[in-house]
């Protein structure tokens, strides 16, 4: 998506963006979105605690080509396999998830078990979820929140994501009026206990972002059975301190931040699409960041 096309323009795998989770969108003209939605509330208290989830730190280069054929790779610690969004439990393909951390960069890697790799989104910013598998990243700052998402055409769209209350709270007006001028945006209606809900810049890019990914088999080649494909990702700390909202980057060693994996899985038989997730959301909705990780950075080496 950019300032040529819109969601509009996409042919959808879906009948109705409501096919992605419990959500309700008004009316806009630029974006299949619309300009606002709300999502179903879920009761939090009934759901098993979050990870605390240790960063191991790299002394390593990083070469950012999506093989993770680094040493470094291999000795990271691992995520378990993905469960599904709404209670955790597994999915039928293998999905895991491995962040390391330097002064530099914060790393993350995906190993995608997919035996029919697909892909067709290559547009700037294509909300590629819509027709394609992808694998998502979510980093929480104070304040805001960054989402990056990836197919296997290495096709990404990235989001800022702002918490408009505190705004409100500090009046900080230039800021406000900045984000409601942004071409397109989402607003996300307050949950329940919010007074003020959140706005999401569709044609945010996170200064510096490197990613990659590699293809274990074929691409839109159903007769060849594949193994799946892997992803590397990297986010510059000084890109990450727009999403960071004053909190200190690279962090110290001890601190944490929020943190959760995504994979948006296609069943193309019910042209349905459901989520794998690294923590349990309790619905299907990952945009609820108290149901992320705390992910420590420590001073550890890989």
């Amino acid at each position: 998506m950019g300032n040529e096309s819109s969601f509009a323009d996409v042919p959808s795998a879906f009948g109705d963006i409501s096919q992605l989770g419990p959500v309700e969108t008004g009316p806009a003209p630029r974006t299949k979105f619309g300009r606002w939605a709300r999502v179903r509330q879920v009761d939090l208290s009934k759901l098993p605690p979050v990870q605390t989830w240790e960063c191991l730190r790299t002394r390593e280069p990083i070469t950012v080509d999506g093989r993770l054929d680094e040493a470094v790779w291999q000795r990271a610690r691992w995520s378990a396999p993905f469960g599904l969004i709404h209670d955790g439990s597994r999915a039928p393909l293998e999905t895991r998830v491995a962040f390391l951390w330097d002064d530099h960069h914060l790393y993350a890697a995906y190993k995608v078990e997919d035996p029919d790799i697909r892909a067709s989104m290559t547009g700037f910013n294509d909300h590629v979820y819509f027709n394609d598998e992808d694998v998502e990243l979510f980093f929480a700052g104070d304040g805001y929140y960054y989402e990056l998402g990836l197919n296997a055409l290495n096709t990404s769209y990235q989001i800022r994501w702002t918490w408009v209350e505190r705004l409100v709270r500090e009046q900080r007006f230039a800021e406000l009026e900045e984000l409601f001028k942004a071409p397109d945006y989402l607003y996300y209606v307050a949950r329940e206990g919010e007074p003020i809900g959140r706005h999401a810049d569709l044609n945010y890019r996170l200064p510096g972002c490197r990613h990659a990914v590699h293809i274990d088999g074929s691409i839109n080649c159903p007769e060849v059975k594949d193994r799946g494909w892997t992803v590397e990702i990297a986010l510059p700390w000084a890109g990450l301190a727009e999403i960071a909202g004053g909190r200190i980057v690279p962090p110290r060693p001890g601190d944490s931040f929020r943190m959760t994996a995504y994979r948006c899985h296609h069943d193309r038989a019910s042209r349905t699409a459901k989520g794998w997730t690294w923590t349990v959301m309790g619905n299907d909705n990952i945009h609820i960041p108290e149901r992320w990780n705390q992910v420590v950075f420590v001073d550890r080496e890989a």
